[in-house]
């Protein structure tokens, strides 16, 4: 069963031509609990997102093969930066790229300047845990877990984003 979601999910991403505007199935995530997910940061360290219950986490999915989350991941970059003096927000950066693009990513990061966000990647695609447990459909995307792990905030808006977190926290 979870081959066959799998299967649909990436034919799915597939015919969006990779990236493209998120469907309504991530935000039936909405009040319920945060998915559990394997992650792991860049250098291979395992990354527990529910060691992070007590903080906000904005999760943003994404690829350097989507040509809108060229743009859109600077953007959340922005939004990082502005929230960084907060303790009890941290921003997650997970890409969804392959193993073979493990450079292009790492080189990404550095010529855009993406170092405010926690940058998470496993190599799957868009078999990534993270992104299929997160009912992720395309990308860019994001995804806000309250201090309890409940999901508040699904969304591949980045103005609803910033909405969403200068209600939640001020400007």
């Amino acid at each position: 069963m979870k081959a066959l979601r799998s299967l649909l999910i990436f034919l799915c991403v597939l015919s969006l031509g990779g990236c493209g505007v998120l469907g309504m199935k991530g935000k039936q995530l909405i009040g319920q609990p945060a998915p559990d997910a394997r992650l792991m940061l860049l250098d291979g360290t395992e990354f527990p997102l529910s060691a992070q219950q007590g903080r906000y986490g904005v999760l943003v999915f994404w690829a350097t093969w989507c040509k809108h989350s060229k743009t859109a991941i600077a953007e959340y970059e922005e939004l990082a930066r502005r929230y960084s003096q907060r303790q009890d927000i941290d921003f997650y950066a997970i890409s969804v790229d392959k193993n073979e693009n493990f450079g292009t990513l790492k080189d990404r990061i550095k010529a855009q300047d993406l170092r405010t966000m926690t940058h998470i990647f496993s190599g799957n695609d868009t078999q990534d845990d993270a992104f299929l447990n997160y009912q992720g459909d395309s990308i860019p995307y994001a995804v806000v877990i309250d201090k309890q792990g409940i999901v508040r905030f699904v969304d591949s808006s980045i103005s609803s984003l910033d909405e969403y977190l200068k209600l939640e926290f001020g400007s």
